[in-house]
């Protein structure tokens, strides 16, 4: 009995061992699946180190039979918790054991798995369906996001009677890094500027081989001793198509595309495009790009332009930095980073440093990014009086408020070692109350009548360093297309709304809160007794007033008016007989430049049998012919089937499947139609006067 128990909780241990191995090779599976919908070809790394961490931590703690007895007294209550006599010997047991080891034999051989058994095999194959869902979603969006590529659509080429066999090479350009290859079909697919060396050996010796291309270039190959054999090469610029004529005859079109290679990509992460650093942080600046191009990056370099001065005495200056990641192995992709420091370059306050990057790849292409300005303000010019004079400002008292805590506050930080603990705090606090007071004279403008600028205000405002300009100004919402509500209240005056009950502009308003927002962290920082931490913040504030004062100017110019004297025996007379209503005249030309397609698919599907006999349509179809021959010469891939279907159906020599293959090449030629959007100028006349009239109908 104990044998045959001790047979059966060994057989349990084994099937226990092979479903765990199951779960962790199905759960690998899953893994590898997704990688490879992620990362292509190298996600299959991750399935395989997945396989193997896991299963070798398993067999490492493999369970002994002693616990699988236990488990098995956990799941079956009719054990009564005696599998593990299975595991004594028979000499071992005493008496009442050995009965305990008869009564329960018979039912652990009727014992069937439970659910709870197979469970981690049902996990795995869940977690395997759900990474097969989510490979197939990302997948489907990889192949409807990616662009358009040149591919040669496999198709059985038709054999040129009298050629025996076909050899081309293809020698890519040099800054591809490809290398040279052989194949023996006539559809091509090369890089730019490709060197295509045709081998023609034919069955007979021939007169003249010469390959016709759709630029109406003609290549002669040239003959061996025995004109047996036929050769030729051409450099390809262009995409296009050809034939190939072997004495009188003419073989059918055969693809030749071009694979473009690009100018390298910038795409900038960082500074952004008007940057300024205040007064207290540090003169650092890091520049980081991401660089990619078809095949390799050649060059990168970062050329500033340094501006010191002002007025007529601005002299500039010209530096070039690289970056800090070697390009020496020509990569295709890298995020290339530099930190410069403004201070080292001998920048002062006032300076301003103008960056752009220029990349080259191995084709000499350059590209150069957009120009970013980097901007040391002037503390000493934000204390200046000029303009004030003249300048129509809101409060000219309220600066020099600002400017004089600016003052009392570097005081204060200078005489931090003379002064003790407590005095330096009250006067931090002092010049914190001073900030809050100043904070709440210029709340009125917005409209408050009491302090409502706390850690609302703060947190409405803080984000305008890194998404505002310079000027602390937020971008503007984008009104949602045909929202007459929202666009109304942009301009509406509410007295219900503090920020609202003022006649100021939505720019003055928004400058005007971030001020506010940045004297509230000064304040902050001075109640905290930190008031080197502050003066960023109170410098700020002052810069963002300045700006403020030099909005606010205005200008009427003085000029006479002269009007049309009136006639008092006409006003009020009530006689309109001489005035005529206006009448406006638009004349809408509208020509459809897919016309002759229009009527080449109309014919197409009236005539699906044989080819058009009217003259007016045999014209028709020539003319959508041509347009088919030229998209195909700048696409072949796409269009050169359809001009050929085209071509023998206008011939009479159409096949059932011609006509099919027509239409849909000239579906694709249309152009497509847009629907209006919002922010997209429109192109015709019909268009602008339908926005227009959309216009005075969202204002009334």
């Amino acid at each position: 009995m104990v044998k045959r128990g001790y047979d059966i909780l060994t057989a349990w241990r084994k099937r226990w061992i092979i479903l765990r191995i199951a779960a962790i090779v199905i759960q690998a599976m899953a893994v590898a699946l997704t990688g490879c919908a992620l990362w292509g070809k190298p996600g299959a790394l991750a399935g395989i180190a997945y396989l193997l961490v896991f299963l070798v931590n398993f067999l490492r703690r493999l369970p002994d039979k002693s616990e699988m007895a236990t488990w098995l007294n956990q799941q079956f209550p009719e054990l009564e918790d005696s599998a593990g006599l299975f595991l004594k010997d028979s000499a071992e047991l005493n008496l009442l054991e050995s009965l305990q080891v008869q009564k329960i034999s018979a039912r652990l051989a009727l014992l069937n798995p439970p659910l709870s058994f197979y469970k981690p095999v049902w996990n795995s194959l869940v977690m395997w369906l759900l990474a097969g869902g989510l490979s197939y979603i990302i997948y489907s969006r990889e192949t409807i996001a990616r662009p358009e590529k040149a591919t040669v659509k496999p198709q059985a080429e038709k054999p040129i009677p009298g050629v025996k066999r076909t050899t081309i090479t293809v020698t890519p350009p040099a800054y591809t890094g490809k290398h040279v290859r052989s194949q023996h079909n006539f559809n091509l697919l090369v890089e730019d500027s490709a060197e295509v060396q045709w081998r023609i050996d034919a069955k007979t010796p021939a007169r003249s081989v010469s390959l016709l291309f759709s630029d109406s270039t003609v290549l002669r190959l040239q003959p061996s001793a025995d004109s047996a054999s036929w050769t030729g090469a051409k450099h390809i610029l262009h995409p296009g198509f050809y034939q190939v004529q072997l004495d009188t005859l003419l073989s059918g079109y055969y693809q030749l595309q071009v694979i473009p290679d690009h100018p390298p990509l910038v795409k900038v992460s960082s500074p952004q495009p008007n940057t300024s650093i205040d007064f207290g942080r540090p003169p650092l600046v890091r520049i980081q790009a991401s660089l990619t191009d078809d095949y390799a990056i050649k060059n990168a370099r970062i050329a500033a332009t340094i501006a010191s001065g002002s007025g007529e005495g601005v002299k500039f200056r010209e530096a070039q930095f690289n970056f800090d990641q070697s390009l020496a192995g020509r990569p295709a992709a890298i995020t290339a980073t530099k930190s410069l420091n403004l201070a080292s370059l001998g920048m002062k306050p006032g300076d301003e440093i103008y960056l752009h990057i220029a990349v080259t790849d191995s084709r000499n292409q350059q590209t150069l990014s957009d120009v970013f300005i980097v901007t040391l303000p002037d503390t000493a010019a934000l204390f200046s009086m000029d303009g004030m004079a003249t300048a129509l400002n809101i409060k000219p008292e309220y600066f020099r408020s600002q400017r004089q805590i600016i003052i009392e506050t570097e005081a204060l930080i200078r005489d931090k070692d003379s002064l003790g603990v407590a005095k330096f705090n009250s006067r931090s606090n002092e010049l914190g109350t001073d900030q809050k007071l100043l904070r709440l004279r210029y709340g009125k403008f917005l409209g408050e009548e009491s302090e409502t600028y706390g850690s609302d205000s703060h947190e409405a405002g803080h984000d305008h360093d890194d998404h505002g300009d310079d000027h602390g100004h937020e971008p503007p919402d984008k009104t949602a297309f045909g929202d007459a509500q929202q666009i109304m209240d942009q301009f509406a005056h509410k007295h219900d709304n503090a920020e609202d009950a003022t006649f100021f502009d939505p720019e003055i308003k928004k400058q005007l809160k971030a001020t506010l927002t940045e004297m509230w962290k000064a304040e902050l920082q001075l109640r905290l007794y930190k008031p080197q931490e502050a003066l960023p913040y109170e410098y700020k504030a002052l810069r963002l007033l300045k700006d403020l004062q030099q909005k606010s100017r205005a200008f009427v110019a003085k000029t006479g008016t002269k009007t049309t004297p009136l006639k008092p025996e006409k006003r009020l007379s009530g006689e309109q007989d001489k005035i005529n209503p206006a009448i406006m005249k638009q004349a809408f030309d509208y020509n459809d430049p897919d016309a002759a397609i229009r009527a080449a698919l109309s014919l197409l599907d009236n005539h699906r049998g044989a080819p058009p006999a009217d003259a007016n349509a045999a014209a028709l179809m020539r003319s959508a012919l041509g347009k088919l021959t030229t998209a195909a010469a700048r696409e072949p891939g796409k269009y050169l089937g359809a001009m050929e279907a085209l071509h023998r159906i206008t011939q009479g020599t159409a096949a059932a499947g011609d006509y099919t293959t027509a239409r849909q090449g000239l579906f694709h030629l249309l152009a497509p139609r847009s629907l209006p959007q919002p922010g997209v100028r429109p192109h015709g006349k019909l268009e602008e006067a339908y926005f227009k009239n959309l216009k005075k109908a969202g204002s009334r």
